[in-house]
């Protein structure tokens, strides 16, 4: 989605201190390099292609562009970025997802955050989100809560409930830290390819005795599942398999439960002859089973789940 990347670029480039760097990150980029390198040529920006292994930043004012040559998903991707960001001792990086875009605020509020809390190795920013379930409503977040009855998870969008809810994390959506926090955790977890690998960080964090919170101020807007679609197929598939393998990692003693619980979720779908939603959890599940993480073989649908 090369348009709407170039939108959020836009915008943060628009409000951004003079100072600040700014990344695209291109993942699956033999099928849209050319695509991408015309929108840019059209748009009047600066901008400069460079590889993880490049010298240094573009000058400031000047876009860097990293074309991944496959998709290595959301973490995989950002962490190129990241570990080049590291590497040439950028003190923080803030990622944004491709689908957002700056409202208020900037990355000076969050450098002022995290110098004046150096114990807060995560932090969030607002998230604005349009949902549509029963009707059409503007949800503010920084993150979510994990229920442990079955895993799922509630939006939270106060700084005070991430740092003391053991169970709450920073969205990976919009997520600022200093890239040494990023190194010292092996970056973003990359194996879950798409979704769960925010909570796994958060998680991460904490056990190396981080905190975790959130600068309100900061407000981005978020579209919300470019890349898979909302409540499509194909993010129902990886919501649901990378589920199994966080409760394994960080929740082994819940396991055995939710296996059971598999069963009523399976003839609440037959009830409802909601075929589709049955083959997608014994798919994941069986992938859980064989340990099959990362980018999935498997073709789903992008289209929004009626």
């Amino acid at each position: 989605h090369p348009v709407e990347t170039l939108d959020c670029v836009r915008r943060l480039i628009a409000q951004e201190p003079s100072t600040s760097r700014v990344l695209w990150v291109e993942n699956d980029a033999e099928s849209t390099q050319e695509q991408v390198l015309e929108l840019l040529q059209n748009s009047g920006l600066p901008f400069q292609p460079i590889i993880p292994t490049s010298p240094s930043l573009p000058p400031a004012g000047t876009l860097g562009i990293i074309f991944n040559p496959e998709n290595l998903g959301y973490a995989g991707g950002n962490n190129v970025g990241l570990r080049l960001l590291h590497r040439l001792s950028i003190p923080y990086a803030w990622v944004l997802n491709n689908d957002t875009q700056l409202l208020e605020g900037n990355s000076e509020a969050l450098v002022q955050a995290a110098s004046a809390r150096p114990e807060v190795g995560l932090w969030g920013t607002t998230i604005l989100a349009e949902h549509h379930n029963p009707t059409t409503r503007t949800v503010a977040y920084m993150g979510g809560h994990l229920e442990l009855k079955d895993f799922s998870i509630s939006l939270i969008d106060r700084p005070e409930i991430l740092e003391n809810d053991p169970l709450a994390y920073v969205s990976g959506c919009s997520l600022f830290a200093a890239t040494q926090v990023l190194a010292s955790l092996d970056y973003i977890p990359h194996d879950y390819f798409l979704y769960y690998e925010d909570p796994a960080l958060t998680f991460e964090a904490r056990k190396r005795g981080y905190k975790v919170s959130g600068v309100p101020a900061v407000k981005v807007h978020h579209l919300e599942s470019l890349s898979t679609g909302r409540r499509s197929p194909l993010m129902e598939f990886y919501n649901r398999r990378n589920r199994w393998f966080f409760i394994q990692r960080y929740f082994p003693e819940h396991l055995a439960g939710q296996k059971r619980r598999i069963w009523y979720r399976i003839q609440k779908w037959v009830f409802r002859a909601r075929f589709d939603r049955i083959r997608i959890e014994i798919l994941a599940f069986l992938d859980f089973r064989k340990g099959r993480l990362g980018r999935t073989h498997r073709v789903f649908s992008r289209q929004l789940s009626k």
